[in-house]
């Protein structure tokens, strides 16, 4: 009776670990930043994330005219400005531009068109409209200190990819005259939670849930084999509750869903 008693503990612990970790599960993936949508007065600037915080890069571009960013990688420059277009050599009007040694350059993209994604916990931001077809992508990363640019490649062909690490890439840190007061950067993803990585986080926790998934039938079928000498399927634990899961997953659909059924075939109405 003992033992009984010590199996049947044990097996509801584990069945609320689960129930704990599915709510945890949900929280950090399903509650993670998805979208930024572009501002209607600043597109090309400002965007808002799911649960309304701002990522503002008005206070980073340069609104002279000129380019805010400019760095070298084997024998091309690369610039680039947030928000505001620009003029360098050859380029004009531009969001970023490629020049080489020889000083001739080409439009990689212009600000008009601009589109923003969640790519691993940042926010990414896509520019068309440059010489045949080139288009660029920034990478927001929230940072602290001095805004910084990095050029990451050409992927795929055509496609020119930068990365911006920035205290205006973190969430609701800045406005369109700077960081606020007591802003202060956060290292980690521009789109998610203070810095947190949902993803990895909830990666982290489908492991874990997985885990204690593996070890609750595991553990469960050796107590009711070598406890309780169960044999077939009877070594399952909870085997009646497991069974009629999908039973019990349709009546709850059907409970649901019942107020938009006028007549159901097997009921009257109570008078």
């Amino acid at each position: 009776m003992l033992q009984h008693s010590y199996a049947h503990n044990f097996i509801m612990v584990v069945k609320k670990s689960l129930v704990l970790l599915l709510l945890l599960l949900y929280f950090f993936v399903v509650d993670g930043q998805t979208t930024c949508t572009p501002s209607s007065e600043n597109p090309s600037c400002v965007c808002t994330l799911d649960d309304g915080r701002t990522i503002d890069l008005r206070s980073v571009g340069d609104s002279s005219g000129k380019p805010r960013f400019s760095v070298t990688k084997g024998t091309y420059s690369y610039t680039y400005n947030p928000c505001y277009p620009y003029t360098s050599g050859p380029c004009t009007g531009v969001a970023a531009c490629q020049m080489d040694n020889g000083d001739t350059g080409r439009s990689l993209a212009v600000q008009d068109g601009v589109t923003y994604s969640i790519v691993d916990a940042n926010v990414l931001i896509s520019y068309v409209g440059g010489k045949d077809d080139r288009t660029a992508a920034v990478t927001l990363k929230c940072g602290v200190g001095a805004s910084t640019i990095s050029f990451d490649g050409e992927s795929p062909r055509y496609n020119y990819q930068f990365t911006l690490t920035s205290q205006c890439a973190c969430p609701g840190k800045c406005d369109e005259k700077g960081p606020k007061e007591g802003g202060g950067g956060e290292n980690g993803g521009s789109g998610g939670s203070n810095g947190v990585d949902p993803g990895v986080v909830g990666i982290v926790l489908l492991c874990v849930f997985f885990f204690a998934v593996v070890i609750y039938f595991v553990v469960g079928m050796i107590i009711l084999k070598v406890k309780f000498e169960k044999t077939g399927s009877g070594i399952i634990p909870h085997k009646n509750f497991w069974f009629s899961l999908p039973l019990l997953v349709k009546d709850g659909v059907m409970f649901t869903f019942s107020p938009c059924i006028k007549y159901r075939r097997g009921y009257s109405n109570v008078k």
